[in-house]
């Protein structure tokens, strides 16, 4: 299936320009059955697009149509039957050649059709269903494409109806010089059938395809991935309440996305989607032009951070942190202690009690109103039996300053100081502290800490050669994936290679950690 469809890719962009990726995703849609929107001009190719994926179809209906504001339900859907009427009293249409018999449908001008063609569409778009008369009829409906030069309004059935439309693109005119050149140069019929017979898609091979799709498998990294994307949109947009506008993704379509995930990874041979097949996602969430590059960009983030595992260097990180702690646990000792130490006074000194007043506010000049401090760092800088001159500070009750003088101390004993053949106590405290002290670390637990060294370094070496395998596998994939351009394949393996540059960061504090253990006496 990936051949065919390389085979179909390249033969329905014949004669187009810098139309690949509508063509690619397209494609997608119609293998899905899901629905497209094209925002653009006149006349860059919208109405083509639509008529080359006909082509991918063997014996495939068409039904294209240009929709006005006094389009009636009988032009798209069919006129009514006279005859069913008259013989047997049913409103029935005759649907054959209209909308419920075509297998692609392309309605241009699409937010010009009223209101009732809007809701016939509804459950036609989401449900492949079309109520003729008293009777429901499956519809062989594989892709519907709407057009237009403009987004709809912000009315409860336009938004409802373009909740329908999965793929949403923009298309303008050509840019590149060459490939207009090329295109006014061009004379081959551009509607002519490009596709061989041989490539085309039977309904029985369809219908076979769709039965695949279900047994596909959304590993649990993917929808990992979809609800960072969903949280990263509803934390940027401005949700249900105004669901036009803002970063809104409805359930419905959610699952649809799942859907087209699933085609994308069945179109390549696989039975598992991968994360790269999100990237299209970008294609499927905005609602208004001016959410087009935020929604790219919080899909880009998203895409780059699950590349990143940064829950797998976090479990790592874990690991190490938890061993650190067991070593220092076990190389020391912690003491819980009470020790007696000076009271600090306006975070600068030390406060000295009166020898003569039984251990009170120390007084000079007979005012006890006057607390006498002395600086701590002349105080800590005194060795025992050492003299030194130092300023004492008076301050009054008002915390003022009113004198100080220089004088010679002695320090006599750890917290007594001789001034004026008198030995002056500094105020201290009572206080609980902690100190800690080194011991040997018992063999048998050594032993474990370096067994659980080198295993959490073995581990992050296998994480590393999967991550690299990975990435390397996820390159050569990015270069044959069918929907998704390179520069997306690059945000995934950026990630990986600064993921795998992370791990190689661990393992060397890891090792350093083990150099440490098996030093540690």
């Amino acid at each position: 299936m990936y051949e065919r469809m390389n085979r179909l890719i390249a033969a329905l962009t014949t004669g187009l320009h810098e139309r690949d990726a509508a063509v690619r995703l397209g494609l997608l849609a119609s293998m899905a059955g899901e629905s497209m929107f094209l925002l653009g001009p006149p006349g860059v190719g919208k109405s083509l697009i639509a008529r080359r994926l006909q082509m991918v179809f063997k014996d495939a209906k068409s039904f294209s149509y240009l929709m006005g504001r006094f389009s009636t339900p009988d032009e798209v859907f069919g006129p009514l039957s006279i005859r069913r009427l008259k013989q047997d009293d049913r409103y029935e249409r005759v649907t054959t050649d209209y909308l419920p018999d075509a297998d692609v449908v392309f309605l241009d001008e699409i937010w010009k059709a009223s209101a009732p063609i809007r809701n016939a569409l509804l459950t036609a778009l989401n449900e492949r269903l079309y109520r003729n008369g008293s009777q429901e009829m499956e519809l062989p409906l594989k892709v519907f494409i709407g057009a237009s030069n403009e987004l709809p309004e912000n009315d409860e059935t336009a938004v409802a109806f373009w909740d329908r439309f999965l793929i949403r693109l923009v298309l303008g005119q050509i840019e590149s010089a060459e490939a207009f050149r090329s295109l006014v140069n061009d004379t081959r019929d551009v509607y002519a059938d490009v596709v061989p017979a041989q490539d085309k898609i039977s309904r029985e091979e369809y219908a076979t395809f769709q039965e695949a799709l279900l047994e596909v498998e959304v590993p649990e990294s993917v929808g990992t991935l979809l609800i960072a994307v969903r949280d990263r949109l509803r934390a940027d947009g401005t949700g249900a309440e105004d669901a036009a506008a803002g970063h809104y993704v409805s359930d419905r379509r959610w699952k649809k996305i799942v859907h087209l995930l699933r085609a994308s990874a069945l179109l390549h041979g696989r039975n598992e989607v991968q994360p790269l097949d999100c990237a299209i996602i970008r294609h499927c969430v905005w609602n208004a032009q001016g959410e087009r590059d935020a929604s790219d960009q919080i899909v880009r983030d998203a895409l780059a951070s699950h590349a990143g595992s940064p829950a797998l260097i976090e479990s790592f990180t874990q690991k190490i942190a938890a061993l650190e702690e067991r070593l220092l646990s076990g190389s020391v000792e912690v003491i819980d202690e009470e020790a007696t130490e000076p009271t600090v006074y306006r975070e600068e000194y030390y406060r000295l009690m009166d020898p003569d007043n039984g251990g009170e506010d120390a007084v000079r000049g007979g005012d006890k109103s006057i607390q006498v401090l002395i600086w701590h760092g002349d105080v800590d800088e005194l060795t025992l039996g050492s003299t030194g001159e130092m300023d004492l500070f008076r301050y009054d009750d008002k915390d003022q300053l009113v004198g100080s003088e220089l004088v010679p101390v002695t320090r006599t004993a750890q917290w007594l100081l001789e001034i004026d053949e008198r030995e002056w106590e500094i105020e201290t405290e009572r206080r609980n502290t902690t100190t800690t002290r080194s011991r040997e670390i018992e063999r048998g637990a050594r032993e474990s800490m370096i067994a659980q060294a080198q295993e959490i370094i073995m581990d992050i070496r296998s994480a590393t050669d999967r991550l690299l395998a990975e990435r390397n596998a996820t390159d050569d994939q990015a270069r044959s994936h069918l929907f998704v351009v390179r520069d997306y394949a690059k945000i995934v393996t950026d990630a990986m290679d600064s993921a795998a540059e992370e791990l190689v960061k661990v393992r060397l504090t890891t090792e350093h950690l083990l150099s440490h253990i098996e030093a540690t006496p």
